[in-house]
């Protein structure tokens, strides 16, 4: 079983404009909808698309709670199975239009009991089970979020991070499935064992020889870079020149990976499949479908760097 794990998911409000905002006076937006956000949550829609079920675990509350998971309810896949907690689900604003821009709010404060309630859901996991932990987390939470992982992957279960980069850099010794990652973070991850000129690959090598099974790098959402124990190799996202969405090309490529993996055991396959649905997230409003996922297939092409 796939399980995606966001720790401060959102309420996204988007609005869209047709004019650049004006600074003073008042900006009327032409349409408006509500999404659930998250990095995690973005992973379980992108496998639903696909048709792979997942459990989708992170803290939700007050009077966001049920209009979060009402929102969810249109993905036949995904199964909620948050913590409940006191405070109120974040609500972030996303300004689409000539000039976009965002609001995100800080998000609501976890107790440890919250804490622990998680962990006793993650407990239950074992062998052959994947699990997703994507998004930022908060500062007081690190620890025991690095503890829960530990002991996961002591169980056998695949641990995916696209997370903190202190987290990441924790857990290498503990041998994580996946780290998904980009330039800035990779720097950020490594710290004093970067490479001084800070070339991408060498990084990302460096990573891999720490402990990372695969690294996978998204560079500037234009391309990818795959890291394992069989080389290194690249692919391009971007195949014509104005993408319409770039927000979600990763975790679109973490669910791509993970589904065609299931599958193949291929790591190279299940890289230019993640790709495809990368790809097909940048040049679609929403998150990938299945649909513009197969109509990318063909064109996308993975090319081996060593």
């Amino acid at each position: 079983m796939i399980f995606t794990c966001t720790m401060n998911p959102s309420l996204d409000y988007f609005m869209e404009f047709d004019a650049p905002a004006k600074e003073d006076g008042s900006n009327r937006s032409q349409l408006e909808y509500y999404e659930a956000g998250g990095k995690g949550i973005n992973v379980s829609i992108v496998l639903n698309n696909l048709g792979i079920p997942t459990r989708a675990l992170g803290f939700v509350g007050g009077f966001t709670k049920d209009f979060y998971i009402s929102l969810l309810a249109k993905y036949e896949e995904i199964r909620p199975n948050f913590t409940y907690i006191n405070g109120h689900t974040r609500v972030n604003v996303k300004c689409m239009g000539e000039m976009p821009a965002e609001l995100n709010a800080t998000g609501p404060y976890i107790t440890d009991k919250d804490m622990k309630n998680l962990i006793q859901k993650t407990e239950r996991l074992g062998k052959g089970d994947y699990f997703v932990y994507a998004g930022i987390t908060q500062e007081y939470l690190i620890d025991d979020a690095e503890k829960m992982m530990q002991n996961m992957i002591g169980e056998g279960v695949k641990v995916i991070l696209d997370s903190n980069a202190e987290i990441s850099r924790d857990m290498l010794e503990w041998k994580p499935f996946m780290i998904k990652t980009t330039p800035a973070e990779l720097g950020a991850i490594l710290g004093d064992d970067a490479d001084p000129e800070g070339d991408v690959l060498k990084n990302a090598r460096k990573l891999h020889e720490m402990g990372a099974e695969h690294v996978l790098v998204v560079l500037d959402k234009k391309k990818a870079m795959l890291v394992f124990e069989d080389g290194s190799y690249e692919c391009e996202l971007v195949h014509q020149d104005k993408t319409v969405n770039t927000v979600g090309t990763g975790d679109s490529m973490v669910a791509g990976f993970i589904m065609n993996y299931l599958r193949t055991r291929d790591a190279v396959d299940s890289f230019r499949f993640g790709a495809c649905c990368g790809t097909a997230t940048a040049y679609s409003k929403g998150l990938a479908t299945r649909e513009k996922i197969d109509s990318f297939y063909s064109s996308t092409k993975v090319r081996k760097l060593d």
